[in-house]
């Protein structure tokens, strides 16, 4: 099939695809090979099914995009993949390219297990960065609840008199029975 019609898909097979990842969106990674070898720059897209990552401001290339009827084209620049073998995340001690080595640790707020990320160098932990950016887009639209009104107190019990009535409470007991 022509890629005029639907684009190559660039895809590569699962067998050859990362199984864990240690870069995230958000994270501050420095090109060790390439165009921008020694530039650092957050990570603005990561491609799970191509191995790659997108650095925002290098490896930039050119985009033509066609305008309007008139026909002219004019060009843009576009952040390019960087394969995740070409970068590496930077030691917030030390300002480096470090290599990480993840290690399951316990945390003592939640009392769970979890996969964080240590430097091999100096053994710093490098924190995941949660994205908010979106948050500061949020509105409140016609069918949101004000939070007045949800700390309203709606329901106040009678002592002696079920929540319920004693036919919905027998429906419920018994959902699988035809007779009641």
């Amino acid at each position: 099939m022509s890629t005029r019609i639907a684009p190559r898909d660039r895809s590569l097979p699962k067998d050859q695809r990362l199984k864990r990842w240690k870069i995230f969106k958000g994270d501050t990674v420095m090109v060790i090979s390439g165009k921008d070898h020694g530039k650092t720059g957050p990570v603005s897209q990561v491609s799970r099914k191509t191995n790659c990552v997108y650095v925002r401001g290098l490896k930039l290339g050119a985009k033509s995009i066609p305008q309007g009827a008139d026909g002219e084209r004019t060009t843009t620049q576009v952040e390019m993949p960087i394969h995740v073998s070409n970068v590496a995340l930077v030691d917030p001690s030390t300002g480096r390219p470090a290599k990480v080595r993840l290690a399951r640790v316990d945390n003592p707020e939640t009392q769970k297990t979890e996969t964080r990320r240590f430097s091999v160098d100096t053994g710093t932990y490098i924190p995941r960065k949660v994205d908010t950016s979106y948050q500061e887009q949020w509105k409140d639209g016609a069918f949101d609840t004000d939070p007045e009104a949800v700390a309203r107190v709606s329901f106040q019990p009678e002592p002696g008199v079920p929540p319920f009535p004693a036919d919905l409470l027998r429906e419920v007991k018994n959902r699988y029975k035809k007779h009641y």
